[in-house]
């Protein structure tokens, strides 16, 4: 039996070891796309977002109005305790009000699941995507409505006023999924990160008017009624005006044909000329093929592997912690600071603030930088928040009124409850400028025409679904603390930044129809880090093979 030298072991070793890097090509070549003029694109897109203001008031609405002495006296004063009873720290107060409290967060998350997953999607391809955006102001209209009319007092009109949270729930979850996505299809390509972020923007805007509302009206008889109903307006305008806004040209291609969608196309760009933009279509059509089921989705890899990277965004978007820190900031920062209010004002205006530049960067520095080192500087938010807490606070545990029930009291420097504000700030901004918006225009972008709303859905659902969990956050503050929680946070916001870079190809830029290239081209392994880990095993492997080659032969 003959041993081959070392040298030609290496040799094949070499030879087993090369990997085909060859990138994948399309044929079209859709460069000579014009846009014309963007003004009306930009309007359609400023308008529909609208549905992005009862998305951000609701969420920023609620964490105020439950701790109105209006909201107490018509759920809990009367109906399950006294005013001394209905005042206690939320450990403490009647165990059927927080139970009503709970459920009056949970079932508006279940209806945003529910819009988000089972009716947008069969509106948004059966009847357009104005439709959707229509339905989604309907039924928050309908919602809200039957939240804040009927009197309290009586539990069997708090039964209806939990189920109108549910259908509110809904609209808000159809908006958040249809906003985005009509403003994908219709936005030039240059504009696209821009119109499709007009949601978020809407979105904060939202959140800090509500913080603003709350305050002005937290003393009023009718209080949490009229924070509610403020925000009716924006679906008003919705009803009044959507179908005044063209159809997408997308759309409509693939269930009316090439005519209507010129006509479409033609009036959104205000330029005669839209046949390379509308061949771009067609031919994303052709190579699409028809309508795949739900079940194909679930079963052809490379739509697997696609609606595995929409949904882990929006989960990994929720892990960062954005809506604990808006729903609990204010009872966190009540006992660091002392002054939770004024903190959850501070915290949405930075939001506010941050959103508006980074409105004109995504599509100047691209989704991928922004989501990776934007993730870091969230991760650094969080983390100095939590070390803060750790060598400037102390926590001491008294009993509530001689109950069983007890308390941990926060004590916290002035200087080191500011500071703590101050790297939560520079979470929430550093969020608003990357995973905020982004991962809803990344969703909006990343799928084929012929499943784009089906998996939408699908990847707005995970969002809600994540946030329904997130809802439960408070639960760990007592075992894990707040730093521990804030710890939590930051090491969840780098798991994020690590999703981003193995598994996101960039996207500014590139047509919709010809992202799918993108992600032919983007493969797990052509990523530095994972070369370098692949390039240490092969060397390692190497090495064995010598040594046992050696010993062989001695």
């Amino acid at each position: 039996m003959s041993i081959k030298p070392v040298n030609k072991i290496d040799e094949n070793i070499k030879e087993v070891s090369k990997e085909p890097h060859a990138e994948i090509h399309h044929d079209h070549d859709h460069k000579e796309v014009h846009y014309g003029k963007p003004h009306f694109a930009v309007f359609l897109a400023a308008f529909t977002s609208l549905g992005g203001w009862f998305f951000g008031y609701d969420q920023g609405v609620t964490g105020g109005i439950v701790i109105m002495n209006s909201f107490k006296n018509d759920f809990c004063v009367g109906v399950y305790g006294n005013v001394s009873d209905c005042n206690l720290p939320v450990a403490a107060v009647p165990s059927e009000y927080r139970r009503f409290l709970v459920l009056f967060n949970l079932l508006y998350n279940v209806g945003c699941f529910l819009g988000a997953v089972f009716i947008s999607s069969v509106v948004a391809e059966r009847l357009g995507r104005r439709a959707v955006i229509f339905t989604s102001a309907v039924l928050f209209f309908i919602g809200t409505s039957m939240v804040i009319f009927p009197p309290g007092g009586s539990t069997k009109i708090m039964i209806l006023i939990l189920v109108g949270r549910i259908v509110e729930g809904t609209g808000v979850g159809c908006s958040s999924f249809s906003c985005p996505l009509y403003a994908s299809e219709i936005a030039p390509t240059n504009l696209r990160g821009m119109l499709s972020g007009f949601m978020q923007m809407t979105v904060v805007i939202g959140l800090f008017a509500a913080n603003v509302v709350n305050i002005l009206l937290q003393n009023h008889k009718w209080g949490w009624r009229l924070s509610n109903g403020v925000i009716l307006i924006a679906p008003l305008l919705i009803m009044a005006g959507i179908f005044l806004c063209p159809e997408t040209p997308r759309w409509l291609y693939k269930k009316k044909g090439r005519a209507a969608a010129e006509d479409s196309l033609k009036r959104i760009r205000r330029i005669d000329d839209v046949s390379a933009e509308l061949d771009a279509i067609s031919d994303a059509i052709k190579e699409e093929g028809s309508q795949i089921s739900l079940k194909e989705l679930f079963t052809k890899k490379k739509m697997l592997e696609r609606l595995g990277i929409g949904m882990g965004m929006h989960v990994l978007q929720q892990a960062t912690g954005i809506n604990p820190i808006f729903n609990f900031g204010g009872i966190i920062y009540e006992s660091v600071l002392g002054k939770g209010i004024i903190s959850l004002l501070i915290l949405s205006g930075t939001n506010l603030l941050s959103t508006i530049p980074a409105l004109f960067m995504f599509d100047r520095l691209g989704r991928r930088k922004l989501l990776i080192f934007g993730g870091l500087a969230m991760v650094v938010g969080h983390l100095v928040a939590a070390t803060i807490f750790v060598t400037g606070c102390t926590v001491t545990t008294s009993i509530i009124n001689g109950t069983t029930i007890s308390e941990e009291k926060v004590n916290c420097s002035t200087s080191s409850g500011i500071l703590m504000l101050v790297s939560t700030a520079v979470f929430v901004g550093f969020f608003a400028i990357s995973w905020g918006p982004i991962a809803w225009i990344y969703a909006a972008e990343i799928f084929p025409l012929n499943v784009r709303a089906r998996a939408m859905s699908l990847t707005t659902g995970s969002n809600w679904f994540m946030g329904t969990i997130m809802s439960y956050i408070l639960e760990l503050i007592k075992p894990l603390g707040i730093h521990g929680v804030f710890y939590l946070f930051s090491a969840l916001s780098l798991v994020a930044v690590g999703f981003v870079y193995l598994f996101c190809p960039e996207t500014r830029g590139v047509l919709l129809e010809d992202i799918e290239e993108q992600f032919d081209n983007f493969q797990l392994k052509n990523r530095g880090f994972v070369k370098l880990f692949r390039r240490s095993c092969k060397r390692k492997r190497k090495r064995t093979m010598q040594v046992n080659i050696i010993e062989m032969q001695s």
